[in-house]
């Protein structure tokens, strides 16, 4: 709540009325504060205190109230100027803690939070004075909705500044007058892409939209808001635009059916009848567009409502939670420890991995040293390094301008002595210790004592790889998934002898390239590959016994994965994934016993997309053809004869032992708490997100229904034998979010 305001207020007569004047300056506010320049405009910051972004607190709500209040009853304003005082920062969203709060509220009391704020904002555009908002930094959410709200908008001309409504992320839409006002501000068809996509816009984007009336620099923005207001007192536009934004939106009957036709249809096959809240937004765009604003409101309010109770939504936003979660994880127990400040980068290889983790570094600001032995390599991965660097989310392609800028931050070179003043150093070579250790080694030699040396891998033990380094406190994995740009998971290996200070220092440089950084101990497979194989390995085991191919692939994908695990192998590469499960294979034999197909397809030149051939067939250029018949010839020497399965055993046979070998991990305490799993899954496997993670979801069916699933499948042998966790927490009534402090909501 607001301080307590100031009980000796001043008078003073305006327009022949006699009213209270308290000045600005001694209004006690602890989320904002307001100034009116001699011209009579008022200018209301914004600096949200214990926050590392502003958001939309009920403190805020009440204090803005408050100061409309007080400009209404005391001397009105010529215009008001809506600003942050946060760098960064316009407002990045509401409270979802406030949100969290509303899901298990009746429906009148989620009515009244959706028009109540939908009525605070719409006193910015009701008054007889203009409104203008300045954004700068994120502007998302509620945070759009109240500068929707004002007459005007300027947006500050830099990368930093994004504006969006990424509530459908949440299983939501906007509930404070986004699906009102941003269709009749930018149309109907540019709304729905901007609300059901949830992607958020840069202010040049914004611009040609006609969401933002003006981009400017940050130096003139105030300057720039002052002068539009000036504009408008003459012009009265601002009036006029009031006016329309209130009436229904003007649009051809037949241009809202083949909206209707185009979008629903490119909706459905994204929510795949899984995420609700695309269809409903689309569906109340539709409705709410042949309304006036007070019922397209109104229609605004019952969507959320019905949003908010669905059980996906409280879902999402626990993964949301946990994403939160993880963004103030320094990714050790103790929280004194301070991180290292990187700011140069070497890498080593310019294969696809190298320079896709070079062009990550470029494109977030880094001066990227990039070695490789061969001269010819580098040569010919410059340019498409330079390309992935440049890539423009909007356009959906490389700026050659940008890439051109970009050019300026990066160096290579053929000798590894070039990278001697890099402050983090991560080799990407060939997938071989005996090569990655020469490579470490020779780097070690020749850099300085804070230099921190991390390997780009998926296989090799850090504890392995360390044993040529006399400083091994200084070394750690980085394991970055494939393509680097899209994937937003890394896995921050801990070796042995890694110290607190390299392990945060990693961490919170990740999380500057806008990475989901979950920290691993040292273990074969680390986190991600060792939860994949039994789900790969269990897939082949189904071919054995002559379940199709494509039946497997698509259960896997009604289940909600993006691809099937078949699919996933001929991705991956059959030679490669053949090497991961020798590995995987040695270390856990008894629950992974290494299949005798894969080798057999290896052997018969099938290694999948990149040589259009392995459980699929493909085209030249990789396009996915047809399920290759011709294998089940191949394996048929190593034919499995059981039962017949249905859809519900092959689904749960994909499925349980990955939640078998995630109670193991757990155990064995390679990694701390179960969110690290459900992050990295969701964020490494694509596992789906409306299912809340894959713990979350084992602990949606609980533990005694997991067990009684397994048991249908104990003539398989001992991967199907439940893991001690699971059988503690049937007894216990336990789960596995139990012990987190915060699980998903």
């Amino acid at each position: 709540m607001a301080k307590k305001r100031s009980s000796s207020p001043k008078t003073e007569r305006v327009d022949g009325v006699l009213r209270s004047i308290i000045p600005f300056t001694d209004l006690s506010l602890r989320t904002l504060t307001v100034d009116r320049d001699p011209n009579g405009i008022v200018v209301v910051s914004f600096d949200v205190p214990d926050r590392s972004l502003n958001v939309l607190t009920r403190e805020v709500l009440e204090e803005l109230a408050y100061v409309l209040d007080h400009i209404q009853n005391t001397a009105p304003p010529t215009g008001l100027v809506l600003v942050s005082a946060r760098a960064g920062s316009f407002f990045a969203g509401a409270d979802l803690q406030a949100i969290d709060q509303l899901f298990s509220q009746p429906e009148e009391r989620i009515r009244l939070a959706c028009d109540s704020g939908r009525a605070l904002f719409a006193r910015l555009s009701t008054q007889p004075w203009p409104s203008v908002s300045v954004i700068e930094g994120l502007c998302l959410g509620g945070g759009l909705e109240l500068a929707l709200a004002c007459d005007l908008r300027i947006a500050i001309d830099s990368p930093n500044t994004s504006l969006g409504l990424p509530e459908v992320k949440l299983g939501l839409l906007p509930g404070w007058g986004g699906t009102v006002r941003l269709p009749r501000l930018v149309g109907l068809s540019s709304a729905v892409e901007m609300i059901a996509g949830g992607e958020s816009v840069s202010p040049q984007k914004a611009f040609r939209m006609g969401l933002i009336d003006e981009v400017v620099s940050s130096e003139l923005a105030l300057a720039a808001a002052k002068n539009l207001i000036a504009e408008q007192l003459g012009n009265r536009q601002w009036l006029q635009r009031r006016k329309k934004l209130a009436e229904p939106i003007n649009i051809d009957p037949v241009e809202v059916s083949f909206l209707e036709a185009t979008a629903g249809a490119v909706i459905g096959a994204r929510a795949k009848g899984r995420y609700p809240a695309p269809p409903r937004i689309l569906a109340t765009l539709l409705e709410a567009s042949q309304h006036d604003a007070a019922l397209a409101s109104s229609l605004e309010s019952d969507a959320f409502f019905e949003l908010a109770h669905n059980p996906v939504t409280a879902r999402l936003i626990g993964v949301f939670h946990l994403g939160q979660r993880n963004a103030r994880d320094p990714g050790i127990p103790r929280a004194d420890l301070k991180p290292l400040l990187i700011e140069s980068v070497g890498v080593v290889g310019a294969g696809i991995m190298g320079c896709g983790i070079a062009a990550s570094h470029i494109r977030h600001d880094f001066s990227v040293s990039i070695v490789d032995v061969s001269e010819l390599s580098l040569s010919k991965a410059i340019p498409p390094l330079l390309e992935e660097a440049a890539w423009d989310r909007e356009s959906r392609a490389a700026l050659p301008s940008r890439a051109l800028e970009l050019a300026g931050r990066l160096r290579s070179s053929t000798m590894l002595s070039s990278l001697r003043g890099s402050q983090l150093i991560i080799e990407s070579v060939v997938e071989r210790s005996d090569i990655k250790q020469a490579v470490l080694g020779e780097l070690e030699s020749m850099i300085g004592p804070e230099t921190i040396l991390a390997t780009n891998t998926s296989t090799n033990p850090i504890e392995k790889l360390a044993r040529c380094l006399s400083y091994p406190e200084r070394f750690l994995g980085m394991h970055f998934f494939n393509p680097v740009r899209r994937m937003t998971l890394v896995e921050i290996i801990r070796g042995p002898s890694t110290s607190d200070q390299t392990i945060v220092t990693v961490v919170a440089h990740a999380k500057r390239l806008g990475k989901c950084p979950i920290v691993v101990r040292d273990s074969p497979g680390f986190l991600v590959n060792r939860v994949l194989m039994p789900y790969l390995h269990e897939a082949v085991e189904m071919v054995r016994e002559g379940v199709d191919v494509a039946r497997i692939d698509r259960l896997s994908r009604r289940f909600g994965m993006p691809m099937g695990p078949l699919e996933l192998y001929d991705m991956i590469g059959l030679d490669t994934a053949f090497y991961a499960g020798v590995v995987l294979s040695t270390a856990f034999g008894e629950r992974i016993e290494s299949s005798p197909v894969i080798p057999a397809m290896v052997r018969s030149g099938r290694l999948g997309r990149k040589s259009s051939a392995g459980f699929y067939q493909y085209s030249p250029k990789g396009k996915m053809l047809k399920p290759d018949q011709t294998i089940y010839e191949l394996i048929e020497p190593y034919q499995l004869r059981t039962g017949e399965w249905s859809d519900d055993q092959i689904t749960d046979r994909l499925f349980l032992p990955i939640v078998q070998e995630a109670a193991l991990v757990l155990d064995e305490q390679i990694v701390r708490e179960a969110c690290d799993i459900d992050l990295a899954v969701i964020h490494g496997l694509g596992f789906p997100a409306f299912r809340g993670g894959l713990l979350a979801w084992a602990d949606s069916l609980g533990a005694s229904d997991i067990l009684m699933r397994l048991k249908q499948f104990e003539s398989l042998g001992s991967r199907m034998r439940p893991a001690p966790r699971l059988l503690d927490m049937a007894r216990r009534g336990g789960s596995f979010y139990a012990s987190m402090s915060k699980g998903p909501q």
